[in-house]
């Protein structure tokens, strides 16, 4: 096999995820306090392997890194879009009580589902194209999201003001992945990057994991 750029980044990815699983179910729960460093190593390596780094990109990156951070910024001080909740500690820094990662946690989540479903093939007009590949990709975000939710107290991530997720957080969820995505299919970001469906895919196998092990 070729050592390209596209192999090494997944092979760092499985290697990351793995030790994440095992480390959190059977040595420590520190390990956790590693999360932030996870994702932007993850981000790095997604983008690494993103052939077009135009305007459109750069455009498209802003907008989601800014609205993702301002949007957690208004739910946690509101309790009107996701419903109430505040953030743990292990997602890292903050600003203004938001961790500044969860901006490149919605670039990522956003970026990846899009080239997940790009290349289906969609009996539509061109001109609905984005809309119908935004609505299947924010799907897809809000599954993630649901394997997130029963961990995120457990995990340290954030707390819920009520036993669970409301409804609303899923609602508003798909809302905001779908507007995003949605931008980003006009924008013609979304490529055949095999390492958006490998961090998915970790994603998906890291998070059923430890709802397995730990809830």
């Amino acid at each position: 096999m070729k050592w390209n750029k596209q192999v090494i980044a997944i092979g760092i990815i499985a290697i990351l995820y793995t030790v994440g699983i095992l480390g959190t179910v059977f040595y420590s729960d520190s390990l956790l306090a590693l999360t932030p460093i996870n994702l932007l190593i993850g981000a790095a390596l997604l983008f690494w392997n993103h052939k077009a780094l135009n305007r459109n990109f750069v455009v498209y990156a802003s907008v989601v890194f800014v609205a993702g951070f301002f949007v957690e910024l208004a739910g946690i001080n509101t309790g009107k879009i996701f419903g109430q909740y505040f953030y743990g500690k292990n997602l890292g820094v903050m600003l203004w009580d938001v961790p500044l990662v969860i901006g490149i946690n919605w670039l990522v989540l956003s970026y990846a589902t899009m080239c997940l479903v790009q290349p289906l093939s969609i009996r539509v007009s061109a001109k609905w194209q984005p809309f119908v590949l935004a609505l299947i990709s924010a799907l897809v975000m809000v599954v993630i999201d649901a394997l997130i939710e029963p961990l995120c107290q457990r995990l340290d991530f954030w707390y819920w003001r009520g036993s669970a997720a409301p409804l609303e957080n899923y609602t508003a969820w798909f809302m905001f992945s779908f507007a995003f995505n949605f931008l980003g299919f006009k924008l013609h970001v979304a490529e055949n990057n095999q390492v958006a469906k490998a961090i998915l895919l970790a994603q998906v196998i890291f998070f059923t994991s430890l709802n397995i092990w730990l809830v």
